[in-house]
């Protein structure tokens, strides 16, 4: 079946314009997720598949209606006879065979040909940057504490380090060490220490976020706890309520 580049004329261009970009904006994610675990699964990754559905597809503020011919996980190609640009986005919808919803994503056109154009989906870089604005969010959600008192973090895998804690929350901590080489990044286990009375919180689960050299031999390192078990929220919870001397 050819493609026509039929523009769409519901109530008005504009409306549609707006329900196409909306639909785009609200469930892109959630659309290339059932994308990839649907149609592409087990799969390589970009595998194109043969597809013929209606795609509705707006740009430059109109709106049109044409056929998919094929797609993948990183893209779909699209029949049409529109003088459509290299670079040029779009903003997508279209239904996938024998799947209720409608896939709603953003695209680029990156390949031109006689038959139609190649669309590049946008939504990877989209998902990288919204999940480092979820993880900073997560980070900074949590009320940190600075500490009345001497309480240290030792860290004894793969060297040993130990250093005063700056500051705490329910979501992690910072400490200060003395070390030429500095610690690893990723995934490691530290102890919370008071020497005043004993205290001591062991193996608790941390991933490194942040490091600041001080100085040649002294950095101060921040971390994030890590799937703590119930009973380690509440001694977290419980050292805070106890050492805490007022928020950092």
């Amino acid at each position: 079946m050819a493609a026509s580049g039929k523009q769409v004329n519901n109530s008005s261009v504009t409306d549609a314009v707006a329900w196409i970009t909306e639909m785009c904006q609200d469930t892109e994610r959630t659309g290339l997720e059932e994308l990839e675990d649907m149609v592409f699964e087990g799969k390589r990754k970009h595998t194109r598949k043969p597809l013929l559905t209606v795609v509705d597809y707006a740009t430059q503020g109109h709106a049109y209606r044409d056929f998919l011919k094929n797609i993948s996980a990183g893209g779909v190609f699209i029949e049409t006879s529109l003088p459509i640009a290299i670079g040029q986005e779009l903003s997508l919808t279209f239904a996938l065979p024998t799947h209720r919803k409608h896939i709603k994503i953003t695209g680029e056109v990156v390949r031109i040909s006689p038959q139609g154009i190649g669309v590049k989906f946008k939504v990877a870089k989209q998902h990288r940057e919204a999940g480092n604005r979820k993880e900073l969010g997560e980070r900074r959600r949590h009320t940190r504490f600075q500490l009345k008192g001497s309480a240290f973090a030792l860290v004894n895998r793969p060297f040993a380090h130990m250093g005063e804690i700056i500051d705490i929350s329910m979501g992690g901590l910072s400490f200060q060490y003395t070390s030429d080489k500095g610690i690893p990044k990723g995934s490691l286990a530290l102890d919370i220490l008071c020497v005043d009375d004993g205290f001591r919180l062991g193996r608790v689960p941390v991933k490194t976020v942040a490091e600041l050299i001080v100085s040649r031999e002294v950095r101060r390192l921040g971390v994030q706890f890590a799937r703590l078990t119930n009973r380690q929220l509440s001694q977290v919870r419980s050292f805070i309520q106890t050492y805490a001397a007022g928020e950092a």
